[in-house]
């Protein structure tokens, strides 16, 4: 017989027992959006913990810091100079190394207020890769001098002398976040001007700086300022204590940002630097144990939605066996008509199959109708886990194939039995009996 014929029959007996094809088919339906809803849940749970982590900062990105490590007699310092950042760059993976100085000017004033700020100084070339972009302004460009970009929460930094701080206890916490952006949005195109003093030697320099541009007010880092890179080491000089300037081997830059192109290479790096001596930190490492934690929950989960497939399979068995009871005479034709024990396996082979294709397709159809109203209305009740706007429930493309694949063959394997049943019928008992 001819694989297509075969298919053709199969449809056709499927659909002589629609009632009975139909409750088998809804079994491998409910099981195949078990499954697919349970591990979206999980992947849904695995993408909003990424994107809260991610809000925290780039997952591709690690902070290096100086630290110590041990010789055999010694203590040797390794230092973030220029030398350092030659060898970060030779790291397979890298795609920027970025380092900053921070400076801390403790008497700030802006207007009739006062303050303190703390100061980033970047290569300008640098922000983007870095992460940083304004929501009004622009970031700092070549030849800038005293400009500087302010976070989208520095303008709690600052408070009016004569009324101090103000607070409101009836103010919600997103009032207040507002109140102070606003606040930092009116800094733009206003000069502040910061004093750094060395208190060694009681010496400071002032500096009056233009607020060229304001972060968005969730941005990383929200409550600095960030200025020319050769601003900031020259005011970083004025601020070194005589011991340190006599130290040859002293930080040039007090942080490194490492820019990876791929999370992988973050956490490979991360642990060569500190086999190295520094002192590094990345978001991706904080994140390698929730990712271990939710592989645990999808697998938990999808594993109670495989006993749901299960008990579908055994409902395809049940009904298949039932079959061949009432079509034994049919079987009986085929085999004597010249039908191959492999033609008949295959015909029940292709019955079982397109149950559980169709239980398959239309279970991911459901399974789709579900997330979305998982996302629309239960999302709510999710507050408090995840990031913010995140979805619950994610069904990748994979999954989708998955579910549509592992159905035909529980299907397939659920129909084994039968097939083999049928083909050990002896077609003179089955004439018989009829």
């Amino acid at each position: 017989m001819v694989k297509t014929d075969i298919l053709t029959m199969a449809a056709k007996n499927l659909m002589r027992r629609k009632s009975r094809t139909v409750l088998t088919m809804l079994g491998v339906l409910i099981g195949t959006t078990s499954i697919v809803v349970m591990v979206s849940l999980g992947i849904g749970m695995m993408e909003s913990q990424q994107k809260m982590y991610e809000q925290w900062g780039s997952l591709n990105e690690i902070t290096v810091n100086q630290s110590y490590s041990y010789g055999d007699n010694d203590t040797k310092v390794v230092a973030l100079n220029d030398e350092a950042l030659e060898i970060f760059k030779q790291y397979e993976g890298v795609t920027a190394v970025i380092p900053m100085v921070r400076v801390s000017a403790n008497g700030v004033k802006y207007g009739k207020e006062e303050g303190w700020l703390e100061v980033y100084g970047i290569d300008p070339a640098s922000m983007e890769q870095k992460g940083i972009a304004v929501a009004s302004g622009r970031l700092l460009e070549a030849g800038d001098q005293n400009a500087i970009v302010v976070g989208g929460m520095i303008g709690d930094s600052f408070y009016d002398p004569n009324t101090g701080w103000v607070y409101d206890e009836d103010e919600t916490y997103e009032e207040y976040r507002q109140r102070i952006y606003d606040k930092s949005l009116g800094m733009l195109n206003k000069k502040v001007t910061a004093e750094f003093r060395n208190y060694e030697t009681q010496k400071s320099k002032k500096v009056t700086f233009q607020v060229v541009g304001v972060t968005p007010v969730d941005s990383p880092n929200n409550y600095y300022a960030y200025a020319p890179l050769s601003v900031m080491q020259n005011i970083q000089k004025v601020t070194l204590t005589k011991e340190q300037r006599k130290d040859k081997n002293r930080d040039i830059y007090n942080e490194v940002t490492i820019v990876t192109e791929d999370v992988k290479y973050t956490k490979e790096i991360c642990q060569s630097l500190r086999d190295s001596g520094y002192n590094c930190y990345s978001i991706a490492e904080s994140l390698e144990g929730v990712e271990d934690s939710m592989q645990t929950v999808q697998l938990v989960l999808g594993g109670i939605g495989s006993i749901t497939l299960l008990v579908a399979a055994i409902g395809i068995i049940n009904t298949m066996v039932m079959s061949i009871y009432e079509r034994t005479r049919e079987i009986a034709i085929m085999k004597v008509i010249g039908a191959t024990f492999n033609d008949i396996r295959m015909m029940f082979l292709a019955e079982a199959g397109l149950i559980g294709l169709l239980g398959g397709i239309f279970g991911l159809i459901f399974s789709y109708t579900l997330s979305f109203l998982l996302n629309k209305f239960a999302v709510g009740f999710m507050g408090g886990i995840g990031a913010e706007g995140s979805a619950i429930s994610v069904i990748p493309w994979w999954l989708a194939v998955f579910a549509i694949v592992f159905s035909i063959l529980i299907g397939l394997l659920a129909g084994v039995y039968p097939a083999n049943r049928a083909v050990k019928l002896s077609p003179i008992e089955a004439m018989r009996n009829n």
